[in-house]
């Protein structure tokens, strides 16, 4: 068991309820929104990084928005290859999983030059990577805003856990 756990134990578990409260509520937010057309995994992930480590540069709003902002395009590079393939070839499995796995080369080289390193926004270009509906760009990044605007609001009070 972690030692930092064992003597304080009230600010994990409060920081975890929160975490799972402000997950809650973007879901909710954003079903309202985009009528449930969107991806989860990374934006769970963004919303672990902040109250994991809140005082880290990996849960800063700059990287948390502009990582999945890179994502998005990122995507939209991968999509346009697709666009560009027969429909024969675009629809065989082996050719998707290639172009999903395809899509992590340009969401590190756009986060990496832009500086906005947020590794979840990977996820956000894999979960787009073969199509970037727009309902789903507009959860991704309100999103990242609601969280970003979280972590701002309880910045003093949340504690870094690792």
């Amino acid at each position: 068991m972690d030692a930092k756990f064992v003597h304080r134990p009230r600010i994990y578990i409060v920081q975890a309820l929160l975490a799972g409260l402000a997950l809650v509520g973007i879901l909710i937010a954003e079903d309202i929104v985009t009528n449930g057309d969107f991806i989860v995994a990374a934006i769970a992930s963004s919303v672990a990084i902040v109250f994991f480590v809140p005082h880290s540069v990996a849960s800063s709003p700059f990287r948390i928005i502009g990582g999945h902002t890179s994502a998005i395009m990122a995507a939209l590079c991968t999509v346009g290859i697709m666009l560009l393939l027969p429909d024969s070839v675009a629809g065989n499995q082996w050719v998707i999983h290639g172009l999903q796995g395809a899509s992590l080369a340009p969401v590190i080289l756009f986060m990496t030059i832009t500086n906005t390193e947020h590794a979840p926004a990977a996820g956000t270009a894999l979960g787009l990577a073969t199509s970037v509906p727009i309902n789903s760009v507009i959860f991704i990044v309100s999103a990242a805003i609601i969280i970003s605007i979280i972590r701002i609001a309880l910045y003093k009070r949340l504690h870094n856990l690792i």
